[in-house]
């Protein structure tokens, strides 16, 4: 081997690789798929303020102010889909 081109670095037989991956396992990422956008979904229902505004949107519904009602979940679900995209 050429000096300048490896600058003296070699690397494991196959039997070194063999006996790293029986002693150390495999160099390989076991993970789950997860779908994140109902990740995404959950946390934007977790979120705090949506709670608090959910909850001013039912208080409306329940004094009969509809419109207001309707407004304020109208509002939540656009400001929710712009936070989703």
């Amino acid at each position: 081997m050429n000096s300048l081109t490896d600058f003296g670095i070699y690397g494991l037989t196959d039997k070194e690789v063999t006996t790293s991956r029986e002693k150390h396992g495999t160099n390989t990422f076991n993970y789950k798929k997860e779908n994140s956008f109902l990740d995404a979904l959950k946390s934007i229902a977790k979120e705090p303020m949506v709670i608090l505004l959910l909850v001013a949107s039912s208080i409306y519904f329940i004094t009969g102010n509809w419109g207001d009602g309707i407004f304020l979940a109208s509002a939540i679900i656009l400001v929710g889909s712009i936070s989703l995209y």
